[in-house]
């Protein structure tokens, strides 16, 4: 098995191995710093330098032109030169998630003249949505579209896949589909969220399909002010901290608004970690934490997250040790015993959890975990941030141990079962291999070596690919039915060994 270090210990309080924590996170920090890198300064964007639309603010009755730069996003087609073509679909008020396409026009790899665009030249593609969306789609009239989704593709596989246009975080490409009336919305910058410096200057565009006049406010005071459907001006950022920015569109007597804010960021706050305090999450009562990053000479570190709306914010807004080693923050006010989401954003483009979380968000593969595997897991954050964001929860429930005292037997004596969990039980979950333990115990074993399981990347996987080395992967239930499971082992006599690999994470 490519590299197995065989961590021969029962786990009687779920001790999986995690003493190498120091070890661990020193050896694996800086791979995953680069990993997760995405250069967005915040996930919610407009795509108008990826994707932009003729007309600009397409509605479901419209012939709408697709335009396609190939240098923006993940840049997956840059300099293709074959044909391109678009994997599209929609979302619809029946849509229950982003991933939940409808009314997908083909077949992944399915090449016809309706889903091919046209070269307007180096790295720059055409789609015409042809009659309407909703007539181009088949989309009925009882449902509501809201957002067509574009994978723009190869015509044929480079090797055994196909190149892919997609947002720059390698997700899919959604293009808004308006309503009847007013709108308005921000084109410039491109990010609903910015990271500034003192006095910098901000480069405002905005643009409605209806207004008779534009009004720019800058934390409720009106700044700027034009007649028309655009609006271009620069705004200079203000004192340290949060600030908001406002677009209104008037028509007559109506008006709607569009919103992004900016946080201005002069010095990182600097102060020694506080007595006792580990990296990780650190639980110091009911309703509080003190969270410690090791992230060495960045310059900055945000905690984003459910508590404060996945926005830049002072709350939020970590201090710096000394040595430039770690950042550290304390959150208060949390709701005992409720979960928690979130992220550390780090320089302002680097998204990663917690490396110490004992459960992640997983934006790819949580969707596939069925209820009764995990009962209650909580949705991730689709549209606030992007990649896989880590759990906390105060006033956890301590799992009351049956077998305390369990007795190992020798190295000498082990007999080994060798078991992954997904291919051993079709229900893959610990629950249910609870239930063949006797059967493995008349095969004569008396350990049970579980193929890596923590959480790793995918759903389908021998478990050599880890991800978070602390939290144990969803896919084969909650932890404390890992820990019950072992529970019952050692009630049988049975030892638990972990099968663990470090030296290929994802």
């Amino acid at each position: 098995m490519l590299f197995h270090l065989l961590c021969y210990f029962c786990i009687s309080h779920f001790r999986i191995a995690f003493e190498f924590k120091q070890l661990l996170i020193m050896y694996n920090i800086f791979t995953k710093v680069i990993l997760w890198a995405f250069t967005s300064l915040a996930f919610i964007t407009n795509l108008a330098a990826q994707v932009t639309t003729v007309p600009q603010f397409p509605s479901e009755n419209d012939e709408v032109e697709i335009i396609f730069d190939a240098t923006q996003g993940n840049q997956g087609l840059l300099n293709y030169t074959g044909t391109v073509y678009a994997h599209t679909g929609v979302l619809t008020d029946s849509s229950t998630a982003p991933s939940n396409w409808r009314y997908v026009k083909t077949n992944w790899g399915q090449n016809t003249s309706a889903t091919q665009l046209e070269r307007l030249g180096p790295n720059l593609y055409k789609l015409v949505i042809t009659g309407n969306i909703r007539v181009y789609y088949g989309v009925p009239d009882n449902e509501q579209i809201l957002k067509m989704a574009f994978v723009f593709r190869s015509e044929n596989k480079e090797g055994d896949k196909y190149r892919e246009g997609k947002t720059e975080a390698g997700g899919d490409i959604f293009v808004d589909v308006y309503p009847a009336g007013l709108f308005v919305r921000f084109d410039v910058p491109a990010s609903n969220a910015l990271l500034v410096a003192p006095a910098e200057q901000i480069a405002i565009e905005a643009s409605s399909n209806l207004a008779d006049s534009l009004f720019l406010y800058q934390n409720n005071n009106l700044i700027f002010k034009t007649a028309g459907k655009t609006l271009n001006t620069n705004v200079f950022a203000e004192s340290t901290g949060k600030h908001h920015l406002w677009v209104k569109a008037k028509q007559g007597e109506s008006e709607v608004i569009d919103s992004i804010y900016y946080f201005v960021l002069n010095h990182t706050p600097i102060a020694e970690l506080p007595a006792g305090i580990k990296d990780g999450i650190n639980y110091i009562n009911d309703s509080t934490v003190t969270l410690s990053l090791y992230a060495p000479y960045k310059d900055n570190a945000f905690i984003i997250g459910d508590f404060n709306h996945w926005e830049y914010d002072t709350s939020g807004f970590m201090q710096r040790t000394p040595d430039q080693t770690h950042f550290w923050k304390t959150i208060t006010h949390l709701t005992p015993g409720k979960e928690y989401i979130f992220q550390y954003l780090i320089d302002g483009s680097i998204r990663i959890g917690d490396p110490y979380a004992e459960k992640v968000s997983d934006p790819w593969n949580d969707k596939f975990i069925p209820e009764e595997t995990y009962p209650g897991l909580l949705p991730y954050p689709v549209e606030k941030t992007q990649g896989i964001a880590t759990v906390l929860q105060t006033n956890q429930s301590d799992y009351s141990w049956q077998i305390a005292d369990f007795d190992r037997p020798q190295k000498k004596d082990l007999v080994i079962y060798e078991l992954l969990v997904r291919d051993f039980i079709a229900k893959h979950d610990y629950t249910t291999l609870i239930d063949t333990l006797g059967y493995l115990k008349r095969l004569g074993i008396n350990a049970i070596e579980l193929m890596p399981v923590n959480e790793f990347e995918g759903n389908l996987s021998w478990g050599y690919n880890p991800n978070y080395y602390f939290a144990p992967d969803k896919y084969y239930g909650p932890k404390d039915d890992l820990k019950r499971f072992i529970d019952a082992c050692h009630a049988q006599g049975i030892a638990v060994i972990i099968d663990m690999v470090l030296n290929h994470s994802f």
